[in-house]
């Protein structure tokens, strides 16, 4: 089967997870429905894709959601951005219950750009977000790559930012069995040449390791999970590998992110 869910103007779906009583939950945005520009839209369907509910969230500018899981008490748990000034957009991490009536919300950000692209709750109950900030360059320029750990009401207990001078981003992130994270995204400069990058942290966000992964083109990582074995599989783009412009690209590593098949840059 499939299903069509939209109005007059665009929506895009971002993430889909299979809920607990067997349906499915949607994680879009819309520019159909809601109070503005775009808004985020939740869809619950039954396990034949007919919507059973549907909510939207946000103001009457512009609310992006980029990723979303259901939590352990039967609500969810949605990040993004929203903005908050003309040209001030900051991460945004939204709490429903199990009809994804909203409980609470939270925002964090600078006086420059913050976006929310992944979202996880951890195994204390709190969730851990990562995205970039283009507030402060480690370095003095470019944007870097941002976790955010919060309890369970979203309250901030610590954030860290890593990156150089260059374009530093992730995409995705996953608990690891050791209480710490792995974090998958790019590095590099977008006008010109950047890497699908993988970084291993501590509990506490610490960098243990780092690798890149690529060519002579660009390439980035969109999803990475943890395998059965202690090793990450990740799933990206690339440019310079395959059969010409862009494709898909899959990349297995051992616990230290090595590979035999694409050496480090």
């Amino acid at each position: 089967w499939n299903q069509i869910f939209g109005g007059s103007s665009d929506e895009y779906g971002y993430s889909v997870q299979q809920t607990t009583d067997g349906g499915y939950i949607i994680f879009v945005n819309t520019q159909s429905f809601g109070n503005g520009w775009y808004d985020i839209w939740l869809i619950k369907t039954d396990s034949e894709g007919n919507e059973q509910w549907n909510q939207t969230y946000g103001g009457d500018s512009f609310d992006y959601g980029k990723s979303g899981q259901q939590t352990a008490d039967g609500g969810y748990i949605i990040t993004g951005f929203t903005l908050v000034d003309s040209d001030d957009y900051d991460v945004w991490l939204i709490k429903t219950d199990s009809n994804g009536n909203e409980q609470w919300n939270q925002i964090f950000g600078g006086s420059s750009n913050e976006k929310g692209n992944s979202v996880q709750q951890t195994e204390d109950g709190g969730y851990i977000i990562a995205g970039y900030t283009g507030e402060t360059g480690l370095d003095g320029g470019g944007i870097d790559g941002l976790l955010i750990k919060t309890d369970s009401q979203g309250q901030e207990e610590w954030n860290q930012t890593y990156g150089d001078v260059n374009w530093n981003s992730f995409e995705s992130i996953q608990q690891t069995s050791d209480g710490g994270y792995i974090i998958t995204g790019e590095t590099g400069w977008p006008s010109s040449s950047y890497y699908l990058w993988l970084i291993k942290t501590d509990s506490q966000g610490q960098e243990e390791w780092n690798q890149t992964y690529g060519g002579n083109s660009s390439e980035i990582g969109y999803s990475v999970y943890q395998t059965e074995g202690g090793g990450y599989i990740i799933t990206g783009r690339t440019s310079s590998y395959g059969n010409g412009g862009s494709d898909v690209w899959l990349i297995k590593t051992d616990s230290e992110g090595n590979t035999a098949d694409y050496g480090e840059e």
